[in-house]
């Protein structure tokens, strides 16, 4: 599953845990709502527990597990998460883990779902007017700095993928969703892509997801090697940016 096509998943999409049925929903924040752009999620997970201290128990314990669980994955992955580090790492009892999800699994299932919610709602919109090369960029901006920030969970997703096959087919689903909103917008931009068949339309474009999600993992998930470590942050948005338009418009970007 690449960062992308996150923006496509709905919360529905991981299915919810009985444990969980009666928790009260956490009240959304209308500022969290409002704010777009880069995030850390963990630090996202601390700013909605200090906003929740007129929230009931419940709301506020949870985001207290969430966040604990969120450190772990970052530090140790999906794999080495356990239910009394996840509790003591909130600095709660062992049992009050058991009131919110039945294992370890749906935590983190619940906490990658609440992630890539974030992900999709913090995601830049730009104006109608907006070229079509400035949208590309702004939209890889984002999301390289989201995967720095967030490597861990990433890596956690990845993970997540490889152990639940239905999880993986969700993720495919989604690129195929990503890649259809790309086609539509690229031939909304170029009429000559009319002539094209659908097929190579879609391949394309779903290249280009790959692309991304592929850099952006050697580059911050595993140890970065080569030219990519030394490239600034921008630079490499700003690199795949103008390889998404080449791929898609067969030619350079414009230039400023």
């Amino acid at each position: 599953m690449t960062l992308m096509s996150i923006s496509e998943l709905t919360p529905a999409l991981m299915s919810p845990n009985p444990a969980q049925a009666e928790t009260p929903a956490e009240p959304p924040d209308a500022a969290a709502l409002l704010a777009r752009g880069p995030f850390v999620y963990r630090e996202q997970l601390d700013e909605r527990l200090a906003a929740a201290t007129a929230q009931p128990k419940t709301i506020r314990t949870r985001l207290r597990l969430m966040l604990s669980v969120a450190r772990l994955l970052e530090q140790g992955g999906l794999h080495a998460l356990r239910v009394a580090d996840c509790a003591a790492e909130a600095g709660l009892a062992h049992g009050t883990f058991y009131r919110y999800w039945p294992d370890g699994s749906a935590a983190a299932e619940a906490v990658l779902s609440d992630f890539m919610t974030t992900v999709r709602q913090r995601r830049p919109v730009s104006a109608t007017a907006t070229p079509i090369y400035d949208r590309i960029r702004a939209a890889n901006r984002y999301y390289v700095r989201v995967y720095r920030g967030n490597a861990g969970l990433m890596r956690c997703l990845m993970q997540l993928g490889n152990a639940q096959p239905e999880f993986a087919r969700i993720g495919q689903e989604a690129n195929l969703a990503l890649a259809a909103r790309v086609v539509r917008a690229w031939e909304r931009n170029d009429p000559s892509a009319a002539a094209l068949p659908e097929v190579e339309k879609s391949a394309r474009a779903l290249a280009c997801i790959a692309m991304v999600e592929g850099v952006l993992r050697d580059l911050y998930v595993r140890p970065a090697i080569g030219p990519l470590a030394a490239m600034p942050e921008d630079g490499v948005a700003d690199m795949l940016s103008a390889c998404w338009f080449r791929t898609l418009f067969g030619r350079d970007p414009p230039t400023r």
